[in-house]
């Protein structure tokens, strides 16, 4: 199943309380999602670099029923903890006839804590070897983002398969209706395990520390999965 190339899409704005500050359902919240051309290491090839912007609302963990925390350490309504941002980046060769010919890279990290209404950015790394390679443009034609807080899956979608406000800017605009996206993601699904390991979280790109980040929330502190596997 190929998803549209040409779908419409209105964006509503998300919903803000006083202050600025992102409200609704989701624990954690993507604000915006930026691409850079970036030279990094000394090295010739410019890579691309995704900047994930998140914000934590609110600990879900404080809205468990009282009898679920019977025994259990009083949840810190100030934090959110174990927050895994996964990223999909989706490219549309100048050949490929269809989307079973794009090309789908994908890359996840998890921030060990975040502070409840202190934004924080999240960096992902293609190398520019690979993106001269793969003759690939300096932003995906699609992307999405997904979120996992302490083990469960922030929705992007609600049950009337509308694109959540506090996810808007989660999921590229060509793939924002729930048929598109989910198109979209069963061929990425598919897809990835093609380009394992070549889209990469900021803590495994040791160049990085060279690169001279956009102004902006600063980065958080990960946990270091990839020593686990």
């Amino acid at each position: 199943m190929a998803f549209c190339l040409s779908v419409s899409f209105v964006f509503a704005q998300a919903t803000k309380t006083e202050g600025g500050t992102p409200s609704g359902k989701s624990p954690v919240v993507v604000r915006a999602v930026h691409f850079d051309p970036v030279k990094i290491g000394g090295q010739k090839n410019e890579w691309i670099r995704m900047q994930v912007e998140l914000q934590a609302v609110f600990n879900p963990e404080t809205k468990l029923a009282a009898e679920d925390k019977a025994g259990k350490k009083a949840a810190n309504n100030k934090w959110v903890d174990k927050v895994k941002v996964t990223v999909t980046q989706i490219f549309k060769p100048l050949s490929a006839k269809d989307a079973s010919e794009f090309s789908y890279y994908r890359a996840g990290a998890t921030v060990l804590t975040m502070e409840v209404g202190a934004p924080r950015s999240v960096y992902f790394y293609l190398p520019g070897d690979i993106v001269k390679r793969d003759r690939l443009k300096m932003q995906p034609d699609f992307y999405y983002v997904q979120l996992d807080v302490g083990g469960t899956e922030v929705p992007l979608f609600s049950e009337a398969g509308k694109l959540t406000p506090d996810m808007i800017a989660a999921v590229h605009k060509q793939i924002a209706t729930k048929k598109e996206f989910d198109g979209a993601r069963d061929l990425a699904d598919r897809g990835v395990s093609a380009n394992a390991g070549m889209l990469r979280p900021q803590f495994m790109v040791p160049y990085a520390i060279f690169d001279t980040l956009p102004q902006g929330s600063p980065s958080p502190e990960f946990i270091r999965e990839d020593g686990a596997r």
